[in-house]
């Protein structure tokens, strides 16, 4: 594995941690004892440059992704079927070829799930923290159907092409690409809160 791909995965990881202990945090602060019910929490703020720097950020990596997720659907992945019309040469030389490179960027992806995962530690008063949560609920689900076209990938590269294994890629992909969508429009939902929502100091 390219250390690229460590580095993918490694923000993945720590997005899935961030995300669970929030959970954790979350469910603590609704059942926890009432004799501790004074301690003070994280509470989110009017507005900063760390809050809106990642909101920023989210927004700008959710739509990279948007246009990633379509293009590998409608551009890259139809390549495949095409090369292997061509050959099984041809076709395990791009397959090869677009592994060896697509980890570079598959990076803002990482980013985008890591920045929404600490938008749940660094809240901010005029984004609902709902939106930030169902954002962050998406990124998981990008997470658990991710295997699906990676497998399909590495078993077609191994064994060639198959009309069973590109069907499963694209579906999966196409359900990513949903997903990557969805995370994109409520990200500027969450945009437009934060700059039109009346400010109080």
């Amino acid at each position: 594995m390219s250390p690229t791909f460590r580095v993918f995965f490694s923000m993945l990881g720590a997005f899935l941690l961030l995300t669970l202990a929030a959970v954790v945090r979350s469910l603590w602060q609704v059942y926890r004892p009432a004799s501790e019910a004074g301690i003070s929490v994280a509470k989110p703020r009017e507005g900063s440059g760390l809050t809106d720097g990642l909101l920023l950020l989210g927004v700008a990596t959710a739509w990279y992704s948007v246009a990633m997720g379509w293009g590998g659907q409608f551009t890259a992945y139809p390549i495949y079927v095409d090369l292997a019309r061509i050959s099984p040469e041809a076709f395990r030389a791009f397959g090869h070829g677009y592994l060896s490179r697509v980890a570079v960027v598959l990076l803002p992806l990482g980013v985008m799930c890591l920045t929404w995962g600490l938008f749940l530690w660094f809240p901010h008063r005029l984004v609902p923290r709902r939106m930030v949560w169902a954002i962050v609920s998406l990124c998981v689900l990008f997470i658990l159907v991710t295997p699906f076209a990676a497998i399909a990938q590495d078993t077609m590269l191994a064994q060639g092409f198959s009309e069973t294994l590109y069907a499963r890629l694209m579906w999966s992909n196409g359900i990513r690409s949903v997903l990557f969508t969805a995370i994109g429009l409520l990200s500027l939902a969450a945009v437009r809160s934060r700059w039109t929502a009346p400010s109080y100091h």
